[in-house]
């Protein structure tokens, strides 16, 4: 099959296309013929190094969101079947193998696609809307009537994030470049703060939960918008987020899991048009490169997807 792989840590240039086997599959698991593989800001992280100590050794074909066609099941898997239209998220605690022809899941990690929904869809939305998800609901408990602040409103965490939040009731406050204020407010977003022309904390007080996919001096000056039994989630921010203390408010992180639950609502509400997922730009498998190249701007609109043909 073919695939995109790396063999040194470095920049989007060390990202191959090349062949290696069709992986085999045990009995829990599902081998799945990879139609479209999202691209994240962790796939570069990855593929730089900064996981080398928790990955093994190299090679590795990046990617953990995917949807495709199932090829083949272990005896241990019932709830999907060869043919099936299906799209899951790799487990971040292994590598991900979704840059590739075929790609192994877990029973747990895979659920179906709607009809309704392209495979670009359904790739787009597996990690970046459990990520909302879990952020906002598990780790937040976000309630109806809460205000809260999501930063980079319009990345591919962050639409998905202001949808979710504006679903359950809450106010929601995004933070976006000028371009994408009018997409911002068109997720439901009840306000839209520029950040190049307006610093967020003069224009935010007392808020009940901080959303922060930025990290760095965004994480660190969010801290003052929460009320005093309000929240600051970080995605991407383990270290900065300990700094919550010191400012008299609780700061957590979410490091997404699978979650076939979680999925299938999120897929329920794709199929019922209540959430539209934003694709920014597709790339054929082999210029993956330039799909890296892209992500690495980190001023995006939506998910970047590579396509497998």
């Amino acid at each position: 099959m073919k695939v995109i792989r790396f063999h040194a840590y470095g920049g989007p240039e060390v990202l191959r296309y090349e062949d290696t086997d069709i992986p085999t599959i045990n009995a829990d698991e599902v081998l799945v013929r990879v139609r479209s593989a999202g691209v994240s800001p962790f796939d570069a992280k990855v593929r730089q190094g900064r996981y080398k100590d928790f990955y093994g050794p190299l090679p590795h074909i990046l990617g953990w969101d995917l949807s495709g066609d199932v090829f083949a099941v272990g005896p241990d898997v019932s709830l999907v079947r060869k043919g099936d239209a299906v799209f899951g998220y790799v487990d971040g605690h292994r590598m991900g193998g979704a840059y590739a022809e075929y790609a192994v899941l877990k029973k747990d990690e895979v659920v179906h696609k709607p009809p309704h929904v392209s495979y670009h869809e359904a790739a787009a939305v597996a990690m970046n809307g459990l990520t909302a998800w879990q952020a906002l609901f598990d780790t937040a408990h976000l309630a109806k009537g809460q205000t809260v602040l999501i930063h980079a409103a319009a990345g591919g965490i962050g639409h998905l994030a202001v949808q979710f939040a504006k679903w359950k009731g809450a106010h929601v406050i995004g933070t976006a470049s000028a371009k994408n204020r009018k997409f911002v407010l068109s997720l439901g977003a009840d306000e839209c703060i520029d950040y190049v022309t307006t610093p967020f904390e003069s224009a935010v007080k007392d808020v009940d939960l901080v959303l922060d996919t930025i990290a760095g001096d965004t994480l660190k000056r969010s801290f003052s918008v929460v009320k005093k039994t309000g929240v600051v989630v970080t995605v991407v921010d383990f270290e900065g987020i300990k700094e919550a203390s010191r400012y008299g408010v609780k700061g957590l992180t979410v490091f997404v899991k699978p979650n076939t639950k979680q999925l299938s609502e999120i897929s329920h509400l794709m199929e019922q048009g209540k959430l539209k997922v934003q694709i920014e730009k597709v790339f054929p498998l082999q210029e993956a490169r330039n799909a890296h190249v892209l992500c690495e701007t980190g001023h995006g609109r939506g998910k970047i997807i590579l396509t497998v043909p």
